[in-house]
């Protein structure tokens, strides 16, 4: 019973620590992501003990593992039930809602989500809380190194993005349970975190017990203790290239985002892919690797006239006017635009018998630097 009661206030210190550091503290309530699982629960727990304000419960049915996820959204309904905590279900054939090029995890999360964001405005709370522990912390910083995300991918899982905070990343996945056992609240294991066909599970259930047993045997502090330096460095920086895109940007439509140029040199290697980087994160495009960023900071450094693919259908133009980020419908609709232009005004000036170098340098000077 002792030990018991100890475990309790540790977790309720642990817990009260993460709502100040996240600024969640004094919110007047917040939408918690309900998995079933083993730390939804332990979460969904906390904050019935703990949080002041009201609390709550969104569930997303993936409609997957051959109707168990339907026992899931059941158990998850029934547990709300008893807490008196209001439990929002939404029902989503995710398979079937796959956007081009998306895998399931990938419309999985993007329908969680949606489903958190809607059921937040429907509250009107501004804050979402979802379950990432420190194990899911060292498993994604692992998974980064691999991808070559660099610096940034070393922080893992940032402790609060925009509206989403994550009250319970400083426990481990034990902690959680050993919680949750000692309460008597039961929860629902996900057979498929056993299994070992996504990347993720062969990292949680292969790759770490090899380096725990072959390795180092503390290995998890050491990566947390890493999270911990790299997320402050890279705070950082962040701050350092946030004041210089402020002051470099300026807006010009039909832009997503545009740069001045005049600046740029003076700006160091480091700090330009930092601005690149955040920049990125800001327009929400896919995260570039480390080879084409140093591609696109070599064309910024050429200067010239260029086009640079970020996303599917968004590039990067650049002239001596600007940088700007562009959806190539819009280019292609301007480089138009300039065309049919160009041949009004050597139409006009061929009327007028004026030169062939005199036409090409007024055309020049009025071609837009995203045509360019």
């Amino acid at each position: 019973r002792r030990t018991g009661k100890r475990s309790k206030m540790e977790a309720r210190k642990k817990f009260l620590a993460a709502s100040l550091r996240q600024g969640w503290a004094q919110a007047p309530g917040i939408v918690c992501a309900l998995s079933g699982g083993g730390d939804s629960v332990a979460m969904l727990y906390l904050m019935k003990e703990y949080f002041r304000g009201k609390v709550a419960a969104a569930h997303l049915d993936h409609c997957t593992r051959n109707g168990e996820s339907h026992h899931d959204a059941e158990f998850a309904r029934r547990l709300c039930g008893e807490w008196n905590i209001p439990c929002y279900v939404k029902t989503v054939e995710v398979h079937e809602s796959r956007q081009t090029g998306e895998s399931f995890e990938m419309a999985g999360r993007r329908a969680r989500y949606e489903h958190f964001e809607e059921t937040a405005k429907l509250c009107g709370y501004d804050f979402i809380a979802v379950a990432h522990n420190a194990d899911d912390v060292v498993e994604s910083q692992l998974l980064n190194l691999a991808r070559g995300t660099g610096i940034p991918g070393l922080r893992g899982i940032p402790e609060r993005r925009g509206n989403i905070v994550r009250p319970v990343i400083d426990f481990s996945r034990e902690e959680l349970r050993k919680l949750l056992r000692e309460a008597g609240v039961k929860w629902c294991d996900d057979y498929t975190n056993d299994e070992s066909d996504y990347m993720r599970n062969k990292v949680r259930n292969l790759l770490i017990p090899w380096i725990r047993e072959n390795l180092n045997a503390g290995f998890d502090k050491v990566m947390l203790g890493l999270a911990k330096q790299a997320s402050e460095e890279t705070t950082e920086k962040e701050a350092e290239a946030a004041a210089l895109l402020d002051k470099t940007g300026f807006e010009l439509a039909p832009a997503l985002a545009a740069w001045h140029t005049d600046s740029l040199p003076a700006v160091s290697a480091i700090r330009l892919k930092e601005m690149l980087r955040l920049q990125g994160v800001r327009l929400s495009l896919p995260v570039l690797s480390r080879e084409r960023t140093e591609l696109l900071l070599s064309l910024i450094r050429r200067g010239g006239k260029w086009r640079f693919q970020w996303a599917r259908d968004i590039e990067v133009c650049y002239s001596q006017r600007g940088i700007g980020w562009l959806h190539r419908a819009d280019i292609e609709k301007n480089a138009a635009d300039v065309k049919n232009k160009e041949k009004a005004e050597n139409a006009e000036i061929a009327e007028n018998d004026k030169k062939a170098e005199k036409t090409k340098n007024i055309i020049e000077n009025k071609l837009p630097w995203w045509a360019r």
